[in-house]
């Protein structure tokens, strides 16, 4: 007998239970390392001709080099857990582009590259806003409108590519163009005109970046509603430097632009491979991708030109030269001690910034585990704790802010963190900036403020999951406006979602998806086409969601109707979409059957399924009775396949029912714990009354 292939299944993993997970595969990491220090100093002992067995000895390299591949494989699978490709980011830009296309009235052909590409989720949505901004500068000032584009012998449709790809250290992101390119000229005389460049300075492309990112600048003839080239650079610019990464572009007159945002591959786990040294009696890291190169040098190499400073020179450059443990006290300007005779320097560099730094020793690199330090502190030059393998207390340099710092620009925290200074204070001082007194934040919530906290986690992680197929469901329709199969899905996802949102008491969100669905239920019961009008209202649908589910998230939603949605929705619907039919007493009506539900009846009667008819009344209270119908038979489809309903099925959803239901469902439960089953749930969770459940002839 041939085994069936096994399909890959999907579950949903709350963000905390990763948290936890990740902190344990730092545990584990930690152990590791200490195993292998432990491991080492047996080496040791037993190179010195003391006694050790060789077979004790051998079981120690084995263990610890076992336990190195695990806690290896734990990291890099949890880091897998964490990433997200980003075909949904792809979905959504996509109808950014539609819409920016038709509001500028300039055809573009978009092309989305690479959007199989992972990356932590925790930076996707932070990337949204700076692609969608390039975006629409690229159509609204970089492509031509059509008479110039035919004119320069290009197609009329504008050529707008979204380009994603990871190398082993970053995620690179391409915003391509085939438009009419920046104008340099026109952009170095805005840079000298705002004092942003001298006259006599060279302009290259690192420089016009500098000026297309000065606030406010703009080289474009018009305002537009859209964008300018230019405006909002500076925004971009603080996007990605916030996620530690660089903006580059090329251009070329008459061919067109591409901009390249670098963003390094985060870790969902705080591990890092760092270099670690001493400075003074204290212990350091820096992450390997920022060290250029660990020297030592004579004292006479260290040159003080014009008392600016100390430097060293390094593959012909001067590099300004700082005492770490000085530089971390706040003292950058105090002077290199040259009382050795041979000085340990470390060169480290962020972007395209470089240092130098005394210390006193270089140690081994090592694998380390990030202990960030809490909230409410903020240290300078750091950005956590590691304990070594040793179970040595060492601190993690955060470079660009150690690089700021160096040219007197310390970071100021924000709120009320409070500055903590590392150095200068015995190790013991990690335990209070690790450690938040309790009487500083409130009490620990209540029970019933954590299940409300669990099931908004809950009904978000569903919103968003929704929304993720709802774009996929959206974006095949649009391709094909005719698919009957996508056009009934999309009309399933956004009842599905207008019920999630008027259980959770998002009323007003419900109305606006209502809307929505009630024009896609009109246009698929009648036939009609999906023209582009409708496909507007759909996606304003699908934006509007995202945009509840994303604020819902940062508990700043406020409920409110989309005036503009439901007008819309108005304005495609005939004055009354749906009249109702007089259904009659739901408990002596007779369940019909439409020719599918025929078929599948006849299926499980070959397949000696039991066949129930149930009779259900229940008082909604504050709900709206088709949404606690449509629940209750949510739960039933879960028991069995549900072949009728009295009223219809598509009367429930469109609210055309009262209190009573009947249904009609083929099972493989026995009529004695199907009932006692169903009376108990039906009464918890729906406050509903089974007033009749009737096995009946197959």
């Amino acid at each position: 007998m041939s085994k069936q292939p096994q399909q890959s299944e999907n579950m949903l993993v709350r963000s905390e239970d990763l948290d936890k997970l990740l902190t344990l595969a730092g545990e584990v990491i930690i152990v590791s390392s200490n195993q292998g220090v432990l491991s080492q100093e047996i080496q040791n002992f037993y190179d010195k001709n003391k006694k050790v067995d060789a077979e004790i000895l051998s079981s120690a390299k084995d263990m610890s080099s076992s336990t190195a591949l695990l806690s290896s494989d734990l990291h890099h699978l949890v880091q897998s857990i964490r990433t997200v490709d980003l075909k949904d980011l792809g979905f959504r830009f996509r109808r950014l582009v539609r819409n920016t296309s038709r509001t500028t009235g300039k055809p573009i052909h978009f092309e989305v590259i690479g959007d199989e590409t992972t990356i932590d989720k925790a930076i996707v949505e932070r990337l949204y806003d700076p692609i969608s901004h390039q975006l629409r500068n690229a159509i609204d000032h970089g492509i031509e409108d059509m008479q110039t584009r035919l004119r320069n012998d290009k197609t009329e449709e504008g050529q707008v590519k979204l380009t994603f790809y990871n190398t082993e250290q970053e995620t690179f992101i391409e915003i391509a163009d085939d438009g009419a390119g920046i104008n340099m000229e026109s952009l170095r005389k805005k840079g000298i005109e705002n004092g942003v460049v001298s006259s006599g300075e060279t302009f290259t492309e690192e420089t016009a970046l500098r000026v297309m990112c000065a606030p406010g600048m703009s080289t474009a003839e018009t305002i537009s509603e859209v964008s300018g080239r230019g405006v909002g650079m500076d925004v971009v610019k603080n996007y990605i430097d916030s996620l530690g990464g660089s903006v580059s572009f090329i251009t070329e007159s008459s061919k067109g632009s591409t901009f390249t945002f670098r963003i390094p591959l985060l870790s969902a786990v705080n591990i890092v491979d760092a270099l670690v040294v001493k400075a003074e009696q204290y212990i350091y890291a820096f992450p390997i991708s920022n060290v250029v190169a660990s020297i030592s040098v004579e004292a006479d190499q260290i040159k003080t030109p014009m008392e600016e400073g100390d430097m060293i020179e390094h593959l012909g450059d001067f590099l300004s030269l700082y005492d770490l443990s000085k530089l971390l006290n706040r003292q950058p300007s105090q002077r290199v001690s040259k009382e050795k005779e041979f000085i340990n320097i470390l060169i480290i560099e962020h972007k395209t910034s470089r240092i130098a730094l005394v210390i006193s020793e270089f140690l081994a690199p090592q694998k380390l585990v990030i202990i960030p330090f809490d909230e409410k502190f903020s240290v300078c030059g750091l950005v956590g704790s590691t304990i070594l393998g040793a179970r040595q207390l060492g601190f993690i340099i955060d470079v660009p802010s150690l690089i700021d710092l160096s040219r007197g620009k310390e970071i100021k925290t924000e709120g009320n963190k409070e500055q903590a200074s590392m150095v200068g204070e015995p190790p013991e001082v990690l335990e209070d900036v690790l450690k938040v007194k309790q009487d500083e934040f409130p009490n620990e919530a209540s029970s019933s403020e954590q299940e409300d906290a669990s099931l908004q986690q809950a009904f978000i992680g569903e919103l968003e999951r929704l929304c993720m197929e709802l774009n996929q469901t959206v974006f095949t329709l649009e391709s094909n406006p005719g698919d009957q199969d996508c056009l009934n899905a999309a009309f399933r996802l956004f009842h599905t979602i207008k019920g999630n949102l008027i259980m959770m008491g998002f009323g007003k969100g419900g109305d606006t998806v209502h809307s929505v669905e009630s024009v896609l239920d009109y246009i698929r019961m009648d036939n009609k086409e999906v023209t582009p009008e409708i496909m507007d209202i759909i996606m304003d649908g699908v934006s509007y969601i995202e945009e509840l589910t994303q604020q819902t998230k940062a508990a700043t939603w406020t409920d409110h109707v989309s005036e503009e949605i439901i007008q819309k929705s108005g304005a495609i619907l005939p004055a009354k979409t749906f009249e109702q039919e007089e259904v009659g007493d739901v408990s002596t009506a007779e369940i019909k059957l439409s020719h599918e539900a025929a078929y599948r009846a006849a299926y499980h009667r070959r397949n000696k399924k039991h066949f129930y008819r149930m009779y259900i009344e229940f008082d909604a209270g504050v709900q709206p009775s088709f949404l606690v119908a449509c629940l209750i038979y949510k739960r039933i489809s879960e028991l069995g396949d549900v072949l009728g309903t009295v009223p219809l099925l598509a009367d429930i959803e469109k609210g055309m029912m009262e209190g009573k239901v009947k249904f009609l469902f083929a099972s493989d439960f026995s009529f004695d714990n199907l009932e006692k089953g169903l009376k108990d749930l039906l009464i918890e969770h729906y406050g509903a009354t089974l007033v009749k459940l009737k096995s009946v002839a197959s």
